[in-house]
């Protein structure tokens, strides 16, 4: 009950925060007296990008929870799977050959297509888990460098200065993409949570899983194929953002143990209250700068990777 209690104050702390801190730091009293143009920023930019925060950290967050258990690595996320990078790449092409308003299409594409591409290695080549991480990051950092490879060669007309929110950032996402992307993610996040008990088993057993009568191959793929479908509308959202989901499941098992119906909507809440948090220390941490998220979730997540190499027998 307690651990309960923390997390909705987490959460409610981080809607403050984000909702009253940024490049300007507003009282609640002040709000009652704000200007029209004040009002406009507020309620059009603001509390739409808190949203945005919040449903981008929960995206990522319940996809590393599933991912890390059918896995069975503690280093399994979408960022480390390759499947954001392919999806940065799709949207890319996609901006390349004229379809900016097709962005969450060609971001799916590139995410199917690239954790499409893993999956076909480590079959062939009966790669471990850990191997499949490492190419999965391998391919990340691939799709990166072709990103900005496109973005250097292209003339500014057909890659407008938008597209770099493909490297993180939460400050030109689409009032529309946002719509779509809340109801599709949560209608993810239901099915994945009814979902609970096979990823339990399979996180335990693929053969105990087959006794009871689980179909594990399609249990596996209709995963892969949500997970890569929430995946390519966070990146459609806010670019690539690293090691939200690899963190945040960590977290959630370490308070409320491996089940997965307590432990994904823990994971939900906490990541989108997490991106929010961290969203917010962009905008205040060298006011009135902001600096991408993808670098705060970054430095947070590469200490959190490092000691996960470090200790992972320990920790899974």
């Amino acid at each position: 009950m307690k651990k309960n209690f923390l997390i909705v104050i987490f959460f409610l702390l981080a809607i403050y925060f984000g909702i009253f801190f940024g490049s300007k730091i507003y009282s609640p009293k002040e709000i009652l007296n704000l200007s029209e143009i004040e009002k406009t920023i507020f309620l059009k930019i603001r509390i739409p990008r808190v949203i945005c925060a919040f449903i981008v950290g929960a995206g990522l967050s319940i996809s590393g929870c599933v991912l890390q258990s059918i896995l069975k690595n503690p280093l399994a996320e979408s960022y480390t799977l390759g499947i954001s990078g392919g999806a940065s790449l799709g949207i890319a092409i996609g901006v390349l050959i004229g379809n900016i308003n097709s962005i969450p299409f060609f971001s799916f594409m590139g995410s199917i297509l690239s954790f499409f591409l893993i999956l076909t290695i480590s079959f062939f080549k009966k790669f471990s888990t850990t191997s499949i991480i490492l190419a999965g990051i391998s391919l990340n950092f691939i799709s990166s460098s072709l990103v900005l490879f496109l973005v250097s060669i292209v003339s500014y007309e057909k890659f407008p200065l938008r597209i770099l929110f493909l490297f993180g950032d939460l400050s030109s996402f689409s009032s529309k993409i946002l719509l779509y992307s809340s109801i599709l993610i949560f209608l993810s996040f239901i099915f994945l949570v009814y979902s609970g008990r096979v990823y339990d088993i399979l996180s335990i057993d693929e053969e105990k899983a087959k006794t009871l009568g689980i179909n594990v191959n399609f249990e596996k793929y209709i995963t892969y194929f949500i997970i890569c479908l929430i995946s390519s509308l966070c990146v459609s959202l806010s670019g690539i953002i690293g090691f939200v989901g690899l963190i945040i499941p960590h977290i959630a098992r370490g308070l409320f143990g491996s089940i997965h119906k307590k432990i994904i909507p823990i994971s939900f809440i906490l990541g989108g209250s997490f991106l929010i948090f961290c969203d917010t220390i962009s905008r205040v941490i060298i006011r009135p700068v902001e600096i991408p998220v993808g670098v705060i979730t970054g430095f947070f997540g590469g200490i959190f990777f490092l000691t996960l190499l470090i200790k992972t027998e320990k920790i899974w």
